[in-house]
């Protein structure tokens, strides 16, 4: 009895042992199977660099008597129009990080002399719907809506059709109106038109979308009305239509719409970075000579450029590039007060880097160069990151 039941546990240890050694087996083979059967010393070694080890084959001879027209690359490699042979030592510029607030808010309203507009950063073909949904959600007969041109235009208002609008609250019956002749004292009821003209932003896929107003007597002919001018006839009323439509895009669902109809505004980017026929880099902004010269004047402060002098009757700007890591913070409300901490606005030795950028109007584009004032001139690549470097800001 004795003996059956040793030879029981003598079979059970001696099952344990073979289970034991089958699993590590098992475990070994499992986790060495894939360097075991695609290693580079496997049964199926992988071909992903062999590339690396490729050489290159000579030219095909054919035998006297057979045309080459039928013979060519499968993969040809183009000619390079401009190529540039980078120093053996080539430091490689930080990432520039990003300035949240130049991105805070995708809608913002800017004013350049007398002009204002509104700056959406969405494409015409997505601002197209916002704006008509806007008008005809209040009830806002429109005359003209064309989406090629980009021009909506409201037919006249007056205040019995402003009263289940959100444009009542602009107080339309009491506006005071001018004639252009004479100017009234007294204060009467008036109707009014606007005008929505939109196009593509200087950057891509932002959009500009400029609002006029002009407006007559309430008892007046419409046939009377003044010609649309650049300026409103009333510019708070053309304040107030700006303030509620850039209230509602504010507001607008973030899930993008598309009208067909708004793709010929176009939403390529009015701002270009390209190559001369000499390989030197440049910008080109199209916009009025006015404008753009101080578009480039404001984003050079935004990307970290001092303007020390510029000459506009040359179209030239002296600057400094100044280093992000070394600009001094702004000192807090009681240093300021107390004249505690002033902060040297004059810039270090070795931080002073003279550069000069030439801005020349060809056509209907500011072309926009950079160049190092003294010393050596700046390698086409160096030339390239300061222009890009700009680019990103100019609005």
């Amino acid at each position: 009895m004795n003996i059956s039941k040793n030879l029981s546990s003598l079979r059970l240890l001696l099952n344990l042992k073979l289970a034991l050694k089958s699993l590590i087996l098992v475990s070994i083979v499992t986790l060495s199977g894939c360097s075991w059967l695609f290693g580079e010393e496997g049964y199926f070694p992988g071909q992903a660099n062999d590339y690396l080890d490729a050489k290159e084959s000579a030219e095909i001879v054919l035998p006297e008597g057979i045309s080459a027209e039928n013979i060519r690359d499968d993969y040809p490699i183009p000619e390079l129009t401009l190529s540039q042979v980078l120093p053996v030592k080539f430091e490689v510029p930080r990432v520039e990080p990003l300035d949240m607030l130049d991105n805070k808010g995708s809608v913002r309203v800017q004013r350049f002399e007398q002009q204002q507009w509104i700056l959406i950063n969405a494409s015409p073909s997505e601002v197209w719907p916002l704006v008509s949904n806007f008008l005809l959600s209040n009830n806002i007969v429109l005359i003209t809506a064309d989406g090629t041109l980009g021009l909506i235009e409201t037919d006249w208002l007056s205040s019995s059709l402003m009263d289940t609008s959100v444009l009542a609250d602009i107080d339309l019956a009491n506006l005071a109106f001018s004639e252009p002749s004479e100017r009234r004292s007294v204060k009467q009821a008036i109707k009014e038109q606007f005008r929505f003209k939109l196009k593509a932003g200087v950057q891509k896929n932002t959009t500009e979308i400029l609002v006029t107003q002009r407006s007559i007597a309430l008892n007046d002919s419409v046939d009377t009305a003044p010609n649309w001018q650049q300026a409103s006839t009333s510019q708070m009323r053309e304040d107030n239509m700006v303030k509620l439509l850039s209230e509602h895009l504010a507001s607008a669902p973030t899930q993008p719409s598309h009208s067909l109809l708004a793709q010929g505004i176009g939403s390529a980017s009015r701002v270009i970075f390209n190559y001369d026929a000499d390989g030197r880099p440049y910008l080109a902004l199209y916009l009025p000579y006015d404008r753009a010269w101080a578009s480039l004047g404001l984003a050079l402060k935004k990307s970290y450029f001092k303007v020390t002098d510029l000459n506009r009757s040359t179209g030239v700007y002296y600057v400094h590039s100044i280093p992000k890591a070394k600009k001094e913070k702004k000192r807090g409300f009681f240093k300021r007060l107390l004249g505690i901490g002033k902060v040297d606005e004059s810039l270090p030795a070795d931080e002073i880097d003279p550069l000069s950028l030439n801005a020349q109007q060809d056509g209907t584009a500011l072309i926009i160069y950079v160049q190092r004032e003294a010393g050596p001139a700046l390698r086409i690549n160096e030339q390239a990151f300061l222009l890009r470097r700009i680019q990103g800001k100019l609005s």
